[in-house]
């Protein structure tokens, strides 16, 4: 080894070949061609003495020494970076920023809103659906294609920071001309009707598993929906039941004609969680976003408790 230390930026290329898994993924992460991540890399491998990496399918794999050393370099560099980061200049009154975030369905029309009614009309909000499948569920939020992502879980992901924003009920929704449903609902009848359930899946279970013991697989199931909106929908036009989160039946209750029950059984609150890569916790414009997005989320605390008891 040539040197004590390699210098930094061999050492932040062979971090991002590391979380990318390739070396073109990295090149744009970094913002440079892969090209330059390969020379990198090979002069970080002549002053370590080691190999790196192996070729494998379309991307490259870490060899035992490379995953070791990424174990131990890993936090300083998130450190440091940090550290860059915090220098960086955010003013919420005059700057110009388009943030780009991933949400549940049950949040994206409530913040495009609030952010539409900040005084300032250069910063402006993106908001993507979340994707479908589980297993790239944080891929665009480590790549920084996503500011931010909120959803129902915390991540496991090492390189991902994340935050409670808060605790939301889930209601039973159905039409107000139900036949057999009016103004209560009991577990039977819960039961007994047929249902409109979101065909989505986390940690291998349907999302309401997550959040009560009942046996879920014995209710009948009619309609199989892609997104919550579509089966609120289903149920306006129907005699369907379905669940969703509080503040999304609040939002649609009037407009779609909807009764709004309290599930008749026991049930844990579903909540909501702030999700950011560690590397931009001190970026100035990373926390602007996160406290605005804590400061409506109390907002929507607050609508819920005065609207629905």
């Amino acid at each position: 080894m040539q040197n004590d230390i390699p210098k930094y930026n061999l050492l932040a290329a062979f971090a991002a070949v590391m979380e990318h898994g390739s070396l073109s993924k990295a090149a744009e992460h970094l913002n440079t061609n892969q090209s330059t991540i390969s020379t990198m890399l090979g002069r970080l491998k002549n002053e370590v003495q080691q190999e790196l990496f192996i070729r494998s399918g379309r991307g490259v794999a870490p060899t035992n020494y490379s995953v070791n050393l990424y174990a131990q370099i890993q936090e300083p560099l998130q450190q440091l970076n940090s550290v860059f980061h915090s220098f960086g200049q955010f003013d919420a009154a005059h700057s110009k920023r388009n943030f780009v975030i991933t949400a549940p369905e049950h949040l994206q029309w409530v913040l495009l809103d609030q952010f539409a009614k900040l005084p300032n009309k250069n910063i402006s909000l993106e908001v993507f659906d979340q994707p479908v499948y589980e297993e790239n569920i944080y891929d665009a939020l480590i790549t920084q294609e996503y500011d931010l992502m909120i959803d129902i879980l915390p991540p496991k992901e090492p390189s991902l920071n994340s935050q409670k924003l808060y605790d939301g009920d889930f209601v039973v929704v159905c039409s107000q001309d139900h036949p057999r449903i009016q103004g209560s609902l009991s577990e039977a009848q819960y039961m007994q009707e047929e249902h409109a359930v979101l065909e989505r899946k986390r940690q291998h279970l349907y999302t309401m598993s997550h959040y009560t013991n009942i046996d879920l697989s014995k209710r009948r199931v009619a309609y199989h929906g892609g997104s919550l909106f579509s089966n609120i929908m289903m149920c306006s036009q129907s005699h369907y039941l379905s669940a969703v989160p509080l503040s999304m039946a609040l939002q649609f209750e009037e407009r779609l004609q909807l009764q709004v029950f309290r599930p008749p059984f026991e049930f844990k609150p579903v909540s909501n969680y702030l999700i950011w890569p560690k590397k931009v916790t001190q970026d100035p414009a990373n926390t602007w976003l996160r406290n605005e997005l804590i400061n409506i989320a109390n907002k929507i605390e607050e609508y819920m408790q005065e609207n629905f008891q």
